[in-house]
């Protein structure tokens, strides 16, 4: 039996072209539009950057995001930083730059500088995490050891830093 000669087959070869590959068996599954490259991973780890808020997404599990990366946001000068879609950031203006950065240890970066800075208890409120709850006095004690004793290295093991999948994005809020 003698197969067809597939490379010269006309429906075969219009959606190769539609599909983008320039020859047969070429193909690209990394898209820059969704994931980030290499360079935006190493600066958002080593240096973070700084973006308006309106351009970070908003994942339907509450955590903040970028492409399909979570993030840690913070402000330059605060004390702490965000995780979560907070009452705290839900007072943020949406074009207020705010730094981000992908870091499981350490300081986080800001302006060439590193600053120590502690979880949101809101952001740990919001999204439950680990049983977090400051409202109960039965678990105020425990809530505020797990503040101190906070990584974001085991948030990030339980809260898939990168590849985040399946995630919808909110819909868009208005931000005061």
């Amino acid at each position: 039996m003698k197969l067809p000669d597939f490379a010269e087959f006309e429906p075969f070869q219009h959606l190769r072209l539609t599909m983008g590959a320039r020859k047969a068996g070429h193909f690209e599954l990394f898209n820059a539009a969704k994931h980030l490259t290499g360079r935006e991973r190493s600066e958002l780890d080593q240096q973070g950057k700084r973006l308006p808020l309106f351009k970070i997404r908003r994942f339907a599990d509450l955590t903040w995001g970028l492409k399909n990366t979570r993030l840690v946001v913070y402000l330059e000068d605060a004390a702490d930083y965000h995780l979560a879609q907070c009452l705290v950031t839900a007072g943020w203006d949406s074009s207020q730059a705010v730094w981000i950065s992908t870091r499981r240890t350490g300081h986080l970066p800001a302006s060439g500088k590193e600053a120590s800075r502690s979880v949101c208890p809101h952001c740990l409120q919001l999204l439950g995490y680990k049983g977090f709850d400051l409202q109960r006095n039965r678990k105020i004690a425990y809530s505020k050891n797990l503040i101190s004793t906070f990584s974001r290295e085991e948030f990030f093991h339980l809260y898939t830093l990168y590849p985040v999948q399946g995630m919808a994005e909110r819909p868009s809020e208005k931000l005061a």
